[in-house]
């Protein structure tokens, strides 16, 4: 399990779509004094950590590995060319049947287009 403190002295901005898994991470987040936006979907937390970043914080967004997906395009073309890396904290399932096929290949999707900025739990 992670928590707050193990990227809290690093990160001061975080925004994500709510996990389960994730749930007392988010909550310490909400808890803190740290700027805290929930997204609607994943690709636009991309999006806000991104503005935050190019606003002088750095960011750090929550997910499930299943949304992994809906983000990729936001990573690929927006983070990686401009080199803006928020850190990713992703909740990682694989048991049910619907988590099976991303839980298989979310690290491996990740180290394909070189995004190395995650912590996966």
């Amino acid at each position: 399990m992670i928590s707050l403190s193990d990227v809290s002295e690093s990160y001061d901005f975080f925004t994500g779509v709510p996990d389960s898994r994730l749930k007392p991470f988010i909550k310490e987040i909400e808890d803190s004094p740290f700027k805290h936006i929930p997204a609607l979907n994943e690709g636009q937390a991309i999006g806000i950590a991104v503005g935050a970043e190019l606003a002088g914080m750095k960011s750090c967004v929550y997910l499930q590995n299943s949304g992994l997906g809906n983000c990729i395009n936001a990573l690929t073309s927006l983070c990686i060319p401009h080199n803006i890396h928020p850190l990713l904290v992703i909740g990682h399932r694989e048991g049910l049947p619907q988590h099976k096929v991303m839980g298989e290949v979310d690290e491996k999707m990740l180290k394909l287009i070189g995004y190395m900025d995650y912590i996966i739990v």
